[in-house]
């Protein structure tokens, strides 16, 4: 395989795996009411990193790569972060804004941390769309949405971002080094469920074995995580990390979507601006970059 077509391969995983996470907030939202975002999130990392073991199970090679643990333990961090934070922030202010807010920043966190942990040097092009998505993600929660302005959710948005960074830079660190992509995805997430795996009792457990709680997490954890996060790690495989943060754009579009035509929602003036300057702002990263 030539190594345009390896690229464009990595590259539609990543877009795939995008649309997958997409559907996480509007899920919970119709799914969740009531039900503490903790254990949604913790719940749904359990039954993922058992969807993602299975996974590694059918994918093994002949001479599996030693994960290293330094490695192992930054990515399973930033995943646990990036969950417990992401599906909080969502309760707080709503799929759209949390999702643009979280993912929106993931690009600028993954440039600092691939400058600190690789030494790889932000460019100009990276400081310029920077700048840009920093000024839409301000103006996208200048006035926010219907539930509007939350601070603690629009920080607990930015610290999902950084988690994600963690993931993205030591999991393509990881990958370079031969670790295969299910074996990366199911040894990270297996680590973070067992690191949250005390949140999944925050709201007991009989939400789990109703109708809409057992549907929600068996969508969540096989789909969204299982799926979604296999098509990402053989997608990041195949393209740099900072390219894989913005390429997962299709992420906020799906949910924004989703939440405007499923949920009803409505955005002021001022988000669907910020929006929009999020989007060409990661767009000329991942033209330009």
């Amino acid at each position: 395989m030539s190594e345009t077509n390896h690229h464009k391969l990595g590259a539609l995983a990543i877009l795939a795996a995008g649309i997958c996470f997409g559907t996480t907030g509007t899920s919970q939202t119709l799914l969740a009411k009531g039900i503490s975002p903790l254990a949604v999130a913790s719940t749904r990392l359990f039954v993922g990193a058992l969807t993602l073991l299975l996974v590694a199970r059918f994918n093994r090679s002949q001479t599996p790569v030693h994960f290293p643990k330094k490695d192992l333990w930054i990515s399973g961090v930033g995943i646990a972060i990036y969950q417990l934070s992401f599906f909080s922030s969502v309760k707080l202010t709503g799929v759209p804004i949390a999702t643009l807010t979280a993912l929106g920043s993931a690009p600028i966190f993954t440039g600092i941390v691939a400058y600190l942990l690789v030494r790889e040097r932000p460019t100009r092009v990276w400081f310029i769309a920077t700048v840009v998505t920093t000024c839409g993600i301000a103006l996208l929660n200048r006035q926010g949405s219907e539930k509007g302005f939350n601070l603690l959710g629009v920080f607990l948005a930015l610290v999902a971002g950084l988690g994600f960074a963690f993931f993205n830079v030591t999991s393509r660190r990881a990958l370079n080094a031969g670790v295969e992509p299910s074996r990366l995805a199911a040894g990270v997430f297996s680590l973070a469920a067992v690191l949250v795996f005390p949140f999944c009792f925050v709201a007991g457990t009989h939400w789990i074995f109703t109708i809409k709680g057992m549907g929600l997490i068996l969508w969540l954890g096989i789909f969204t995580t299982g799926l979604g996060y296999s098509f990402y790690a053989y997608g990041l495989k195949r393209v740099h990390s900072s390219t894989a943060s913005t390429l997962v754009l299709a992420e906020p579009a799906t949910a924004t979507l989703l939440a405007v035509v499923v949920l009803g929602n409505t955005l002021t003036s001022n988000s669907w601006a910020g929006i929009a300057i999020v989007i060409v702002g990661l767009m000329y990263l991942a033209m330009r970059g």
